[in-house]
């Protein structure tokens, strides 16, 4: 496989597609259970020695068996989130697979005062799959920064959130 950049082969076998929706599938599988902070969930996605690093302002770089601890207490800082995953782009190899997709990303902070504070951040993931026995599982996942709109709230200025809390609609006056 390639370094940089994903490549079609042609048309696809009925296998191969199967294993393409698999890993699409798990990959939007990811976003929901963030945001939804379904943690435990994510043990389906990702062997305990997979090296997750968020190369991200605020990130981290750790086997799965540690940063499922990291994440809960990370995701805390936002009131709610949104991972839209987009353009997966998966390459099959064999019994291991690469996908590089699309993340827009957006997390809300509440501060103390009550206001509402968005960050939107638009980022790359690239993970290295594996076919097991139980399905394909991310080995290595990396989520590189393209850019930030908004910022992030210093710890003491905002409300901690363990679970998501959806913003009321406000009807129109």
């Amino acid at each position: 496989m390639s370094d940089s950049i994903p490549r079609m082969t042609g048309p696809l076998t009925p296998a191969q597609a199967a294993d393409m929706m698999e890993i699409q599938q798990k990959i939007y599988f990811y976003g929901w259970c963030v945001d939804h902070r379904l943690f435990d969930e994510l043990d389906a996605l990702f062997l305990p020695d997979t090296i997750i690093h968020y190369d991200v302002p605020l990130g981290s770089k750790k086997p799965w068996s540690e940063m499922r601890g990291w994440l809960p207490a990370g995701l805390a800082r936002f009131r709610v989130s949104q991972h839209n995953m987009s353009n997966p782009m998966i390459e099959l190899a064999g019994d291991t697979a690469r996908a590089r997709t699309y993340g827009h990303l957006i997390h809300f902070q509440e501060t103390k005062s009550g206001e509402m504070t968005p960050m939107r951040h638009h980022t790359v993931y690239h993970d290295e799959w594996i076919r097991r026995s139980e399905g394909w599982r991310i080995t290595h996942r990396r989520l590189a920064h393209i850019h930030i709109d908004g910022w992030m709230n210093p710890d003491d200025e905002i409300v901690m959130h363990p679970k998501p809390v959806p913003t009321e609609l406000k009807p129109r006056a």
